[in-house]
Protein backbone atom coordinates (compact mmCIF):
# COMPACT_ATOMS: atom_id res chain seq x y z
CA UNK A 1 0.00 0.00 0.00
CA UNK A 2 2.65 2.12 0.96
CA UNK A 3 4.12 2.00 -2.80
CA UNK A 4 1.11 2.74 -4.38
CA UNK A 5 0.43 5.88 -2.49
CA UNK A 6 3.92 6.92 -3.16
CA UNK A 7 3.12 6.44 -6.93
CA UNK A 8 -0.04 7.80 -6.59
CA UNK A 9 1.38 11.34 -5.32
CA UNK A 10 4.50 11.03 -7.99
CA UNK A 11 2.17 10.92 -10.51
CA UNK A 12 -0.67 13.86 -9.04
CA UNK A 13 2.73 16.06 -8.63
CA UNK A 14 4.00 15.08 -12.06
CA UNK A 15 1.17 16.50 -13.47
CA UNK A 16 -0.08 19.29 -11.21
CA UNK A 17 2.99 21.22 -12.41
CA UNK A 18 1.32 21.83 -15.80
CA UNK A 19 -1.82 23.64 -14.20
CA UNK A 20 -2.15 26.79 -14.98
CA UNK A 21 -3.10 29.50 -11.83
CA UNK A 22 -6.13 30.63 -12.68
CA UNK A 23 -6.79 32.50 -10.17
CA UNK A 24 -4.70 33.09 -6.71
CA UNK A 25 -5.44 30.49 -4.51
CA UNK A 26 -6.25 27.85 -7.47
CA UNK A 27 -3.62 25.62 -7.56
CA UNK A 28 -4.09 25.35 -4.01
CA UNK A 29 -7.38 24.90 -3.55
CA UNK A 30 -7.24 22.13 -6.47
CA UNK A 31 -4.34 20.30 -4.54
CA UNK A 32 -6.62 19.94 -1.90
CA UNK A 33 -9.44 18.56 -3.94
CA UNK A 34 -6.95 15.98 -5.09
CA UNK A 35 -5.96 14.88 -1.95
CA UNK A 36 -9.82 14.93 -0.41
CA UNK A 37 -10.20 12.66 -3.19
CA UNK A 38 -7.88 9.99 -2.82
CA UNK A 39 -9.00 10.22 0.67
CA UNK A 40 -12.50 9.68 0.11
CA UNK A 41 -11.47 6.74 -2.22
CA UNK A 42 -9.49 5.19 0.18
CA UNK A 43 -12.45 5.18 3.14
CA UNK A 44 -14.70 4.06 -0.04
CA UNK A 45 -12.32 1.03 -0.31
CA UNK A 46 -12.72 0.55 3.56
CA UNK A 47 -15.94 0.88 3.82
CA UNK A 48 -17.41 0.11 1.09
CA UNK A 49 -19.87 3.23 1.00
CA UNK A 50 -21.10 5.10 -2.30
CA UNK A 51 -18.25 8.38 -2.52
CA UNK A 52 -20.12 9.90 -5.55
CA UNK A 53 -21.92 12.81 -3.53
CA UNK A 54 -18.79 13.25 -1.75
CA UNK A 55 -17.04 13.61 -4.12
CA UNK A 56 -18.97 15.95 -6.50
CA UNK A 57 -19.32 18.21 -3.18
CA UNK A 58 -15.36 18.98 -3.11
CA UNK A 59 -15.42 19.56 -7.00
CA UNK A 60 -18.05 21.54 -6.51
CA UNK A 61 -16.62 23.78 -3.85
CA UNK A 62 -13.69 24.31 -5.72
CA UNK A 63 -15.80 25.42 -9.17
CA UNK A 64 -17.42 27.84 -7.13
CA UNK A 65 -14.26 29.09 -5.44
CA UNK A 66 -13.25 29.73 -9.24
CA UNK A 67 -16.43 31.28 -10.23
CA UNK A 68 -16.72 33.63 -7.54
CA UNK A 69 -12.58 35.01 -8.20
CA UNK A 70 -13.56 34.91 -11.70
CA UNK A 71 -16.79 37.19 -10.79
CA UNK A 72 -14.82 39.22 -8.73
CA UNK A 73 -11.67 40.23 -10.93
CA UNK A 74 -14.57 40.69 -13.72
CA UNK A 75 -15.92 43.76 -11.85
Amino acid sequence: MAYNNKKIREVLQDQFKDVPERCEGYKEKLARLLVNVVNLERAHAIAKRSVVKDIANEVHEVGMFLHRSRSASDG
